[in-house]
């Protein structure tokens, strides 16, 4: 029997079954949500998979010729993302055991009711879709790696300053290990799990979503380092407080320098879009905020507030030079309505010598583990945007860092 031709904007299904019957009674049923390609052994399904994508399969277990088992491992090895779903009117624990342990993702017994069958196609192409996504995700993650060890890159890097490559590693040093996180969480769920559906398919999804939108932001960092290198300036994505606020906070909660104290964060009540680009934004509020973890050994809570201000900011500012420190006030706007985000910690605080060189390249108060690179990203990225960093700290009562944008009108 023909299949219909197919509609480029849905997922191809091949039915696999000897009998006439189930075959034309499953085309009927998913007719409207996949491409149904039905063949009538199992030597063409192989050749059909080898010629056209293939998303989804089921397959009866017993055939003239090649059987079930032999198309799934064949299927399998085509293309290993293909979700197959085995038929059988004489189903036994052994056969169930060995199609599910070659990549099977559900068994089921003729006769099967329309529920059962459209439940179980269902949770193959959410399967699918996820084994995509994880797959672009690899994708274009190996695509930023071939850029950044493109030898003409490297050339190119090493005839400016070698604090460009240093800062690249470290501002891709933290979605990474975001990364890893949620890779570790996604192989501790899927571990001999063969089919998905529920919560646990929600929690994958947000998963794998918050692994693309870090991967995203490796682009962006990348992109920009790439614009600085070649000197090309273009203008950012700009985007509200409180979503960059709310990819902030699902970052910190997988993030290892966090997971011992407490995050409290009070957005905009009312959300508006200041005048920085997005990808740098959020590069300068994880920066502050994991140094902020990171400034003592003992539990803490940090806090982050954001306020709208609506007066220009008293400039210049009187400071204390034993407790305070500002970088980029000479090329602030001082325009409202403005952007102030406060950070703050219960820390130790910082000691006047340190204070006067904490925004200055390389130097570190952290030893061997830190790089002395995040504060002097952080200064740099802020005078990027024409903001405003003031720094004000007390020695074993914690610092607070003050970040100050425009707002778009």
């Amino acid at each position: 029997m023909n299949s219909p031709p197919a509609d480029q904007h849905k997922y191809t299904l091949l039915v696999v079954d000897d009998e006439e019957g189930p075959r034309h009674s499953i085309r009927m049923v998913f007719r409207n949500d996949f491409n149904v390609h039905v063949v009538e052994s199992g030597d063409k399904a192989i050749a059909f998979a080898r010629q056209n994508p293939v998303h989804v399969a089921i397959l009866d277990i017993r055939m003239a010729g090649a059987s079930g088992i032999e198309v799934l491992k064949t299927l399998k090895q085509i293309d290993p993302k293909i979700e197959v779903i085995m038929l059988t009117a004489y189903e036994t624990l052994d056969t169930a055991r060995q199609a599910l342990r070659l990549g099977a993702c559900d068994y089921l017994s003729k006769p099967f009711d329309l529920a059962t069958i459209r439940e179980s196609a269902a949770r193959a192409l959410h399967l699918r879709k996820i084994s995509e996504s994880l797959s672009s995700a690899s994708d274009r993650l190996r695509d930023l790696v071939s850029r950044l060890d493109d030898v003409s890159l490297r050339e190119e890097v090493a005839r400016t300053t070698s604090e460009i490559y240093a800062g690249v590693l470290h501002d891709i040093n933290n979605p990474l290990t975001v990364i890893s996180g949620y890779v570790e969480l996604l192989d501790l769920r899927l571990k001999n799990i063969s089919a998905l559906h529920g919560p646990e398919l929600n929690k994958v999804r947000a998963d794998i979503n918050y692994i693309g939108k870090q991967v995203e932001t490796c682009t962006a960092i990348a992109a920009r380092y790439l614009r600085f290198v070649h000197h090309r300036d273009s203008p950012g994505t700009q985007l509200p407080i409180n979503q960059i606020l709310g990819d902030l906070k699902a970052i910190l909660e997988i993030h290892p320098a966090a997971h011992a104290s407490k995050f409290v964060m009070q957005p905009l009540a009312v959300d508006a879009v200041p005048l920085v680009d997005a990808t740098d934004l959020i590069q300068i509020l994880l920066n502050l905020t994991i140094n902020a973890f990171q400034s003592t050994a003992k539990t803490q809570s940090v806090r982050l507030t954001a306020r709208r201000l609506e007066d220009p900011l008293p400039l210049p500012l009187a400071l204390d030079a034993d407790t305070e420190i500002s970088v980029g006030e000479a090329g602030f706007p001082n325009q409202p309505p403005l952007l102030a985000l406060g950070i703050s910690d219960q820390g130790a605080g910082i000691d006047r010598e340190h204070l006067a060189r904490i925004f200055d390249p390389y130097f570190t108060t952290k030893g061997q583990t830190g790089t002395g690179l995040g504060l002097s990203i952080v200064a740099r990225l802020i005078q990027n945007n024409r903001g405003f960093i003031h720094l004000k700290t007390r020695l074993d009562h914690g610092t607070t860092v003050t970040l100050y944008f425009p707002l778009k009108t």
